[in-house]
């Protein structure tokens, strides 16, 4: 399964990870197992999102390169 990200409605995979955590240290003070159960499903899901932000952060910097090395084709280092 393929889908698009908007960059702009994306926070730093930093911030996500904090959510994970927090979500995780939430799940252990949890007073039931199917509050336990939401906090680590909804810290799988931050996680996952960290992942997705980092790989869009990633494939926008490469673009950004790339396009700069067709701007000044001479610094290139092949």
């Amino acid at each position: 399964m393929s889908f698009a990200i908007e960059m702009s409605s994306l926070k730093s995979p930093g911030q996500y990870r904090r959510m994970a955590r927090d979500a995780v240290q939430k799940a252990e003070s949890a007073p039931s197992p199917y509050f336990r159960l939401s906090y680590l499903s909804l810290a799988a899901g931050w996680r996952a999102l960290a992942d997705e932000a980092e790989k869009a952060l990633d494939a926008c910097i490469h673009a950004e390169a790339e396009a700069a090395r067709t701007l000044w084709p001479e610094h290139r280092a092949d």
